[in-house]
């Protein structure tokens, strides 16, 4: 029988003595100095028996293993210029592709500065051109203070910095950068910026609607030497000329497909257009067979307002229906015709949906050929699953980052539901009578899995009644993160209610608000100075593991940022002692490329002797499984970061934002717990492909954030540590 089954038979018979023997027996205690496999044969037999604790520490003398030189001391800094020397050598070598790659936002302000003009603005275009707002921005904006001598160079950073903003939705700051712009350019700047800022100027002047300031651009456009010709100003013109024709033409009569496989070898189809009802996100659904690759622009009109659509963010799949109109097209049968694109705006660009509106596409042919079809507006909802399938077209089934500019949109749309949703009341309430002045708060987020709730309490009931008045004041709080089981979890709640006497509260998420935003939410009503975040598959192997992380944080809490516990399997192996950053070189696509994280000997046996068991071994990161912390040092970092969907990375992330405050993260070896891992997610993505794309779009967010800090974290080890 497994100790997961073995405590589930206590709860039903908590007077067994015999099961509680077996329990004990079954759990295993680390001792001795060597490594053995998970299935070896048993060490020193762990006490789980409702009386006694398990082995204690010496809590007056808990020695820090320093690891690495923490931020901000000379030998760190030292190190980082180091860094930064190398990646100015990148840089003037020309593996500007390789710095993006290796560049973290937290680095890029002192590159910024060790870079001459002319290669901040290289770089910085090529960040643009990337969809990396994060390290364009800062580059060019360094260029912007430029004097004369570097007018050319001002002025071109300018521009891509105008860019920026226009793609980010920040309209009313990109009209005033094009403006000056073409002000100085006018006034004596380089004649071949005139055309791509007024073309910038007509589509920005477009997508706000403002026809007549559009058209003035245009006419302009045509007057400059070298607009003849130029496709920009080619396909401005098709447009609002467009426009002026819709004035006149029955829109509504407008076909929602087109047959041109005699003329042009192409028929083209709109299933549907959804508009989400902030107007943020856009899908388009269709098909289009087009082997001879016919078609050169694809725009989106609603009413005066256009937008150009980007032929790179199409995605294709199969379509077996349309066998026969691939034959007529003289397309083979690898040609695949279905056509989904999604975009998501922010800033000033959204636009909500009016009642009845309908959309045009206005698609653009190599041979000159232009049409619009026209579908109703399908308003869908901007939810988890609607991001999802905007992730699915961003990263392919390789799992390669096909649109990072999709992907800074879709986190940053998440992070905004969450801070709305953040702002929202929840049910929160109180069961049973704790302690008034906790000294530690406990949040244990439930998505899926609910049961592992009544384990958890079961434990803490009788940790209790065997410590009495020497049991750690606790504050419990569960978090409901899963709507649809609010009716299954309110009986559990009564159940546990009436079973056991561990006061306890709850808090029920009116939607479902992922990892970080469900510990957050129980962190916002926790009262105690420290915190624990926990999982509900995670229970503490003996008595005092709880007591053992909170004398370490109240004695040493100024050095330590986080501290972790050591977490086994139920056969006794380590599920996790520290997390490690590591590269994969045999994973698809671009995830061989990042940082990951990883739990060294995981599945093993891991001994430690009496005197390793006092240390507090100084890890790169630790799991938030159980993890132990300040409560005024997690609010005052504003809890998880809210930029990974549904939920991976945020606790590396927040063990990397307590090292940037120069703080270490730490395990203490004498706390066990043991943690049936992912046994408390129940069920969520059916797909496992989706949900692969989700885990590696959360993977790029954090290597994209921290890649820079990690490549010096791994340079900061400490010689004799």
């Amino acid at each position: 029988m497994t100790l997961t089954s073995l405590q589930e038979h206590l709860l039903r018979q908590p007077d067994d003595a015999e099961a509680w023997s077996r329990l004990q027996a079954a759990a295993a205690l680390e001792t001795g100095p060597t490594l053995t496999a998970a299935t070896a044969a048993p060490v020193e037999p762990l006490v789980l028996h409702p009386l006694a604790g398990g082995e204690q520490v010496d809590a007056g003398f808990r020695p820090l293993r320093q690891r690495f030189h923490p931020v901000g001391s000379g030998a760190h800094q030292a190190l980082r210029d180091r860094q930064l020397e190398g990646l100015v050598a990148a840089v003037a070598a020309g593996n500007l592709e390789g710095v993006i790659q290796t560049l973290g936002p937290e680095l890029v302000h002192g590159l910024a500065e060790r870079l001459s003009p002319a290669d901040r603005l290289a770089l910085g275009e090529v960040a643009h051109r990337q969809g990396r707002h994060d390290l364009a921005a800062p580059l060019l904006q360094a260029n912007l203070d430029l004097n004369d001598d570097h007018r050319d160079l001002r002025l071109w950073s300018l521009y891509f910095l105008a860019e920026e903003q226009r793609l980010d939705g920040a309209w009313a700051t990109a009209e005033a950068s094009l403006h000056s712009l073409l002000e100085q350019v006018r006034s004596g700047g380089p004649d071949d910026l005139l055309v791509p800022a007024l073309s910038g100027l007509a589509w920005l002047r477009l997508g706000q609607g403002d026809r007549a300031g559009a058209v003035a651009a245009v006419d302009e456009l045509r007057q400059r030497p070298g607009a003849a010709g130029n496709a920009d100003t080619d396909l401005l013109g098709r447009v609002t000329s467009t426009l002026d024709w819709l004035d006149h033409a029955p829109r509504q009569e407008l076909p929602h497909a087109r047959d041109l496989a005699a003329e042009a070898g192409l028929v083209a189809a709109i299933d549907q257009v959804q508009l989400s009802p902030c107007g943020a996100l856009l899908r388009i659904e269709g098909w289009i067979v087009d082997p001879g690759r016919q078609l050169q622009e694809l725009c989106l009109i609603r009413g005066d307002r256009v937008e150009r659509l980007d032929l790179n963010q199409v995605s294709a799949s199969a379509r077996p229906d349309l066998a026969e109109v691939l034959q007529r097209c003289g397309a083979g049968a690898d040609h695949h015709p279905g056509l989904q694109l999604s975009r998501i705006h922010l800033g000033d660009a959204p636009m909500p949906p009016a009642a009845g509106e309908s959309a045009e596409l206005f698609l653009v042919l190599r041979n000159g050929d232009q049409f619009c079809l026209r579908r109703p507006l399908a308003v869908a909802p901007l939810k988890t699953p609607q991001l999802k399938q905007v992730l699915d077209g961003a990263i392919s089934d390789r799992c390669e980052l096909q649109l990072p500019l999709v992907l800074q949109r879709v986190r940053e749309v998440w992070s905004q539901q969450l801070s709305r949703q953040l702002d929202q009341a929840a049910e929160h309430r109180r069961h049973g009578e704790g302690p008034t002045q906790p000294q530690l708060s406990v949040v244990v987020p439930l998505y899926g899995r609910i049961d592992f709730m009544e384990f958890q309490l079961n434990w803490f009931h009788a940790w209790r009644r065997r410590l009495g008045e020497a049991a750690l004041p606790l504050q419990l709080i569960y978090v409901l993160d899963d709507p649809r089981l609010k009716e299954p979890f309110e009986a559990l709640v009564k159940r546990c209610r009436s079973l056991y006497g561990m006061p306890f509260e709850t808090v029920v998420n009116p939607e479902n608000m992922g990892y970080a935003g469900a510990n957050n939410r129980g962190a916002a009503v926790a009262t105690a100075p420290l915190l624990l975040l926990l999982n509900s598959d995670v229970l503490p192997a003996h008595d005092h593991s709880l007591s053992s992380m909170v004398q370490v944080l109240e004695s040493q809490g100024d050095r330590i940022g986080a501290l972790g516990a050591r977490l086994l399997f139920d056969n006794g192996g380590l599920q996790h002692g520290g997390m490690e950053f590591v590269r994969e070189p045999d994973l698809d696509g671009d995830l061989a490329k990042v940082w990951l994280n990883e739990h060294p000997l995981k599945g093993v046996n891991v001994s430690y002797t009496a005197e390793q068991r006092q240390e507090l071994p100084e890890v790169e990161a630790a799991t938030a499984a159980c993890l132990m912390l300040r409560r005024e040092r997690f609010e005052a970092l504003g809890g998880f970061t809210t930029v990974f969907v549904v939920g991976d990375f945020e606790d590396s992330d927040l063990c990397l934002r307590l090292r940037q405050q120069g703080l270490g993260i730490h395990v203490d070896r004498a706390a066990v717990f043991y943690h049936l891992e992912r046994q408390s997610v129940g069920f969520g993505d059916a797909d496992d492909r989706l949900k692969m794309k989700v885990v590696a779009a959360n993977a790029f967010t954090h290597h994209q954030r921290w890649c820079s800090s990690i490549e010096l974290l791994k340079l900061s080890g400490v010689t004799n540590p």
